[in-house]
């Protein structure tokens, strides 16, 4: 299969996925240091954050380096015995609620309602008016707070786990592409473009050899964007549809770079992510065509710099 025909491929399938709605059972990429789900959460209370608040405390986690993906509450701190440690920064999170109304008169009956729902009762009765707002409450990381039970704290044993074989024609594409690779035992894989590098997990977190490589080419497709290579905007504000943008193009780089690998089987992987973003743009799926053109173009660069002359693109 010529990369013209893994381009489009790849494309259809991500577009007929967001189209039909259709939603992968997303597994995660590699073994969490701290025995955490990739996802933000309440280690209080187990819960699982989700919308914005999931996005910017993941965003908090990275920016602060933060060791941990779990948060609390003040409250929580306090009944746990712990101290929040000097200089540390509340994270703010929000959720919906609402004020009911008498559609008549404008008077607050919320409290009347919220009994009747409480007690199962029929509101039907009611001319309602609801009126939806945002409340918000602080939490912090787990890596600002000392004192808490020592389960909160646990890591998983890295010594533990084992490396896969690698794949020789993956690592001739990583080597010839050049760009500098830091490898530890670490939490969250990103590319910093200041010092044209890019930091990974060690290879044994990961739990496969097709997601080591899915996520390894996501990172080398933001690297693409270097003033140096293909000159890509990448110093995007967070939550901006720039950034989401960016993330698309390295996202569906990693897809097609993976299917002439010959690891499709991420394909779903790949759109559960790129949905994400979609999310954040109102699922948008103009951007899918846009980001794919120059996803192409990255993945090409990739290409071009291992000289896998027969994937090589014409006009």
């Amino acid at each position: 299969m010529n990369t013209n025909d893994i381009y489009e491929k790849i494309t259809n399938v991500i577009i007929e996925m967001l189209e039909n709605h259709k939603h992968s059972n997303y597994t995660e990429s590699w073994y969490n240091l701290s025995g955490d789900s990739i996802f933000a959460k309440n280690i209080a209370s187990n819960h699982v954050y989700s919308g914005i608040n999931q996005l910017m405390l993941n965003y908090l986690k990275q920016k602060n380096n933060y060791a941990f993906n779990r948060w609390l509450t003040f409250k929580q701190i306090e009944g746990f015995g712990g101290r929040i440690k000097k200089g540390s920064k509340a994270a703010l999170v929000v959720y919906k609620s609402a004020i009911y109304l008498d559609a008549e008169t404008e008077k607050n009956i919320t409290k009347q309602v919220e009994y009747l729902l409480k007690n199962l009762q029929s509101i039907e009765h009611l001319k309602l008016k609801k009126v939806g707002y945002l409340k918000s409450f602080n939490v912090f990381n787990l890596s600002c707070v000392d004192g808490l039970p020592d389960d909160f704290y646990k890591l998983a044993e890295i010594d533990k786990l084992t490396d896969f074989e690698k794949d020789e024609r993956a690592e001739e594409l990583i080597k010839n592409f050049g760009v500098k690779i830091d490898f530890d035992a670490r939490n969250e894989a990103f590319y910093k473009p200041s010092q044209d590098k890019i930091f990974m997990p060690m290879p044994k977190q990961f739990v496969s050899k097709d997601a080591f490589y899915s996520v390894i080419f996501h990172e080398c497709g933001h690297a693409t964007a270097h003033p140096t290579r293909l000159n890509r905007p990448i110093l995007n504000k967070f939550g901006s549809k720039e950034y989401a943008f960016e993330e698309l193009i390295s996202e569906i780089n990693s897809a097609f770079i993976c299917a002439y690998l010959g690891y499709e089987s991420r394909i779903t992987d790949n759109v559960s992510y790129i949905d994400n973003w979609l999310s954040v743009m109102k699922n948008d799926k103009r951007f899918v065509i846009q980001a794919a053109s120059q996803a192409q173009q990255a993945s090409d660069f990739i290409l071009n710099s291992a000289k896998v002359e027969e994937y090589v693109m014409t006009e």
